[in-house]
């Protein structure tokens, strides 16, 4: 299949799982197992492929493993780099190492963010009602019910940013 790269993740929507090719917009294929989705995308991006070349469109380029040297070249404000250069000599590191522990500090930050509103967003989903079912005469649980009070709480943070 020309070198694309395939993805397949489990629909909880479709019983099934949806195998697609990111650098194919738009196309997907469906299978009960993994081997089924897969072997349906094969037969799918074929024809698709078949329709760009057809069409004399250039192909979409595969999308291909990088490898990183783990180096970059960072430009800053001088004022920055000294303040940097400091704060990494007050903590008796070079200036390298200080920065590599912001980044990483940083990017640690933003990965607990990110999981803590894909939490919050399914907490918002939740409702007392759906346990409860249609006759209301279920009572939460001691604690479900503290469950919702916690979750108001983070709501009303999050909101705040």
């Amino acid at each position: 299949m020309d070198k694309y790269s395939m993805s397949v993740k489990w629909s909880d929507e479709d019983g099934g799982f949806i195998a697609t090719v990111p650098e194919l917009e738009g196309l997907s294929a469906f299978g009960k197992t993994q081997g089924e989705a897969l072997a349906e995308l094969e037969v799918a991006a074929d024809a698709y492929l078949e329709s760009w070349r057809a069409s004399g469109r250039p192909l979409p380029s595969p999308e291909k493993v990088s490898t990183y040297s783990g180096q970059l070249r960072l430009r800053m404000p001088k004022s920055l780099h000294a303040r940097m250069a400091q704060s990494a000599s007050n903590q008796g590191v070079s200036l390298n190492t200080y920065l590599v522990s912001l980044l990483s500090d940083r990017q640690a930050g933003n990965e607990a963010v990110a999981l803590i509103r894909g939490e919050l967003a399914s907490l918002r989903s939740w409702s007392p009602s759906f346990l409860a079912g249609t006759s209301g005469s279920l009572k939460l649980p001691e604690q479900a019910e503290k469950r919702s009070e916690t979750s108001d709480i983070f709501m009303k943070a999050t909101e705040v940013n």
